[in-house]
């Protein structure tokens, strides 16, 4: 059997990227990507903007965050999908499909 997962997406940043660190200090970088929906030949339905949460993890992730990023640049994204599951303090289940970043490079 053969399986693929491999995304390669180009939006703009809903907002400034976060920097995270796990336990052993590694950085991980946080950020939402928007893009318009794809659309059907049937205009009469209603879309929204895709939103989709992206996990940059890797050497240059850091720097890349660190440098100036503002809110609606554009930035093309190669990794594959992952899928997160958790349990909110009021017990509800609660699941995301978001990306994993390898490579993330600025658009002008």
């Amino acid at each position: 059997m053969f399986f693929l997962n491999r995304v390669i997406l180009a939006g703009r940043l809903k907002e400034e990227p976060e920097i995270r660190y796990t336990p052993q200090g590694k950085p991980i970088i946080f950020f939402t990507l928007s893009l318009p929906s794809e659309r059907l030949e049937d205009e009469s339905l209603p879309f929204e903007n895709v939103s989709i949460q992206v996990m940059f993890i890797g050497e240059r992730s850091e720097s890349w965050a660190r440098q100036k990023r503002e809110t609606g640049g554009n930035v093309l994204v190669e990794g594959g999908l992952v899928q997160r599951r958790w349990e909110t303090a009021e017990g509800k289940m609660k699941r995301e499909i978001g990306i994993i970043a390898h490579q993330v490079t600025d658009l002008r």
